[in-house]
């Protein structure tokens, strides 16, 4: 049953690369952060979006966010959408989610619930910069968060792995805000799950599963500060950025480690779970060697 979003999958995504390609909405390479060698469809969000809303038809306080927060990023990815307006429509359409989920909350924790969806939207954002890294990625962590209780989020890691195909190195189409929008405000529904069904320990396991997105967007800002720079400034220092060129531009081995990061930090989430104390000191060890060695703090000259 879950393999059926795959099967959507890979019927959709060429379709969708039909569809940008005559729209013209595409990805163009520049001499900056966009390295690829020619212009690439997005609409790959919009793919995986349309592959798993017969999934989730019925579970509105998911879909319905979901459906509105890619179609944000479309926006964005077609008109370049003034980086405050789209902070203000995040933090907005976070609210929604919120409210639709837990009702009425103490009004604290609603605007820490709320910057922290954000961010997570904005840390998947910012990983999505090399082929079949964010979409990848993605499908490793909400496979941990599946095994850890929900079953139905198996149907978007298969849209995923139906999704890569075609995402992998050479990538023929890319996720577009649309689609890294969409895999964040994924990733923080399945911690609000968790949190649900478990309780606040939920929120420890979910960062530690969200660990290459944590350690990549954490040192990302810090970097970026250090250096005086705007947090909100795009570079070629991401954690994929270091990995490659430490592997002499080998894309697919780059991802490769990036996936086993992935699995190495949702399997110290299922021994955390528990043994919370070791897995805290072996999650804070792996970050601080993770940024040490890959000098994620700083910039490689």
């Amino acid at each position: 049953m879950y393999a059926l979003s795959m099967i959507f999958a890979i019927i959709l995504t060429p379709l969708m690369i039909l569809i940008a390609k005559k729209a013209n909405i595409v990805d163009n390479p520049d001499e900056n952060l966009k390295t690829h060698k020619k212009s690439i469809p997005y609409l790959g969000g919009v793919a995986v979006l349309f592959s798993i809303i017969p999934f989730f038809i019925f579970n509105i306080s998911y879909i319905l966010p979901a459906v509105l927060i890619t179609f944000l990023g479309l926006w964005d990815d077609i008109k370049n959408v003034n980086s405050k307006v789209r902070l203000i429509l995040e933090f907005i359409l976070m609210g929604i989610t919120i409210y639709m989920i837990y009702g009425y909350i103490h009004i604290v924790y609603f605007f820490l619930l709320m910057i922290t969806g954000v961010a997570i939207i904005n840390s998947v954002n910012m990983i999505d910069g090399m082929d079949g890294v964010c979409s990848g990625i993605t499908a490793i962590a909400l496979t941990f968060f599946a095994i850890l209780g929900d079953n139905s989020l198996y149907y978007i890691v298969f849209a995923l792995i139906g999704f890569l195909i075609y995402n992998k190195y050479p990538a023929k189409i890319f996720l577009g805000d649309a689609g890294s929008y969409l895999l964040g405000f994924t990733l923080f529904y399945s911690i609000t799950s968790l949190t649900q069904k478990h309780g606040n320990g939920g929120y420890f396991i979910s960062l530690i599963i969200g660990g290459v997105f944590a350690t990549d967007f954490s040192f990302a800002i810090l970097r970026r500060i250090l250096n005086k720079k705007s947090p909100f400034s795009g570079d070629r220092e991401h954690i994929y950025d270091k990995l490659n060129r430490r592997f002499n531009s080998s894309v697919p081995l780059t991802v490769f480690v990036l996936y086993l990061i992935s699995i190495t930090y949702g399997l110290i989430s299922l021994f955390s779970w528990n043994f919370p104390i070791y897995g805290a000191i072996i999650s804070i060890v792996t970050f601080l060697i993770l940024g040490k060695i890959l000098n994620l703090y700083g910039y490689d000259k």
